[in-house]
């Protein structure tokens, strides 16, 4: 169907929008002239929509199913499939579960919202092909907070409950990631992370979740919030099991002009010598002296610790101000970003890479139909971003990203004089699940993001290890890198599991 030339009164109107004034004379001149334009879109038009696909053969797999309450207590799954893996390779003997966020063809993504339930992807996203190629077998869509915009464990699917006691939730957005690896139903899993979405949950499941250099690992094929912190990041039981997923999918992106090719890949399974002697670790004072922290979260993070110092690290206590406000710079940054992104139809305009056509089609459809189902958290988030960028002319945007440059460099300062940076992955477990609290209260909550989020905005490697449990609720330490030296981080964090184990 050809596309339809605009009218006189859709000129008028999208002019408005623009704060332009259009004379009647202008507004024919325009007609015609869009008229004439909209051959070079029938242009694009004619060529294939998704090139990517051309030569390269799909795989056989099932389009999956809801699981029943009885198969899924922890509301941890959307949906169950099995897609087969190459009969060998680095990962063969895996089943991975992939956070519903991330696309894999022919299985519905929902993105935990009702917006978008329905929509199927006809591409898998870069992850899931680099996993598939190396033998893992995907096993299913894991349930996340809807639209990943929340950090608790809700879903427009329901509440996805702790593994360790469902009176109180996984943690988010990741959390039907980190419930399927904690319950073993899964034996790693993909999850992304926007503000800690993959560490926050790990810490509060008490698994390992590892937040990759940006840039390391392509998100393309993901649905994310921003271009600027969207980091898609492996989850597994162990720090071993965690090297060897981000082994396989790990690497430069053919199909992302963004970032630099090749970036430097490791094999980070075989670089675990656990060998933490003298290793220089600036324990960050910021990242506990927060109000509200609860002391037996800091305490055995210090244990943790002093556990590494006894194995042969150097611990040395080091401040950088700045990181108390780092997440108020975020939250800056995000509103007008993700604003950016959903007036761009879910991916957002700009940025030099392959765009998922089907989504972009799928998302501006859905989100005009049904944007008041959208959950309160983004709506807020939206509603600020657009005052901001109407009232202010995004000047605050541009400070902000400005103080995250400044941010990035004040922790690489600290990093050329220590390996790594500690701090707890949250300042608290995980939260009681009170089911009387509706969405726009539990907006209300105190986030744990704020030692999570700064690291999306500089890029900064961070990994969530567990280090035990308070009142049986399992507490994370974070350890945080130079860009591009993931291989220290998670070197570092086996040595830090296998002391916690001793």
């Amino acid at each position: 169907m050809p596309i339809r030339p605009p009218t006189k009164n859709d000129l008028r109107e999208l002019g408005s929008d623009l704060y332009l004034e259009l004379t009647d004379e202008e507004l024919e001149f325009f007609r015609e002239m869009a008229e004439q334009r909209l051959a070079a879109y029938e242009t694009v038009r004619s060529y294939d929509p998704e090139p990517r696909l051309a030569g390269r053969e799909r795989r056989e797999r099932t389009a999956g199913r809801r699981p029943p309450d009885e198969e899924d207590p922890h509301n941890a799954w959307v949906t169950r499939c099995h897609v087969a893996g190459d009969d060998d390779g680095l990962l063969a003997d895996l089943d991975v579960a992939i956070k519903d966020n991330v696309c894999v063809a022919g299985v519905e993504l929902t993105c935990g919202s009702q917006v978008v339930e329905g929509y199927v992807p006809d591409v898998d996203a870069t992850v899931v092909t680099r996993l598939l190629e190396a033998g893992a077998t995907v096993v299913g869509k894991t349930n996340m907070d809807d639209m990943a915009i929340t950090r608790t464990g809700h879903s427009t699917f329901g509440v996805i409950t702790n593994p360790r006691d469902d009176d109180y939730l996984a943690g988010g957005s990741s959390g039907g990631s980190a419930v399927v690896v904690a319950t073993g139903e899964a034996d790693a899993a993909i999850g992304s992370d926007q503000g800690g979405s993959v560490r926050i949950p790990a810490a509060l499941c008490g698994i390992v979740g590892h937040k990759p250099t940006y840039g390391l690992v392509p998100y393309t094929g993901c649905i994310g919030l921003e271009h600027a912190i969207d980091h898609p990041g492996p989850m597994g039981p162990d720090v071993e099991t965690v090297a060897r997923v981000l082994s396989a999918i790990a690497g430069s992106n053919e199909r992302d002009l963004r970032k630099p090719s090749p970036v430097p890949v490791e094999q980070y399974h075989e670089t675990l010598a656990g060998d933490v002697d003298d290793l220089s670790i600036g324990v960050l004072e910021e990242g506990f002296d927060r109000p509200g922290a609860d002391e037996g979260v800091l305490e055995r993070v210090r244990s943790g610790l002093e556990e590494l110092e006894d194995e042969g690290a150097v611990l040395e206590t080091v401040s950088e101000p700045m990181h108390l406000d780092a997440d108020a710079i975020h939250t800056v940054c995000t509103a007008e970003g993700l604003l950016d992104a959903m007036i761009g139809e879910g991916l957002g305009h700009g940025w030099k890479a392959w765009y998922n056509t089907s989504w972009v089609d799928a998302f501006g459809k859905f989100r005009r139909a049904q944007a008041d189902d959208f959950p309160p958290q983004l709506k807020l988030s939206l509603l600020v971003g657009a005052y901001a960028n109407d009232a202010y002319h995004s000047r605050y945007y541009a400070a902000g990203m400005n103080l995250a440059v400044e941010l990035t460099e004040r922790y690489d300062a600290l990093l050329e004089e220590h390996d790594l940076l500690a701090m707890p992955t949250t300042l608290r477990t995980a939260p009681e699940h009170d089911s009387d609290r509706d969405q726009y209260d539990r907006m209300r909550q105190d986030l744990v993001a704020a030692n999570t989020a700064p690291f999306n905005r500089t890029g900064h490697p961070a990994i969530s290890v567990p280090v035990g449990e308070v009142d049986g609720l399992p507490v994370g330490l974070m350890l945080v890198g130079s860009r591009f030296d993931d291989a220290t981080v998670l070197d570092a964090a086996s040595a830090l599991e296998a002391a916690v184990a001793k």
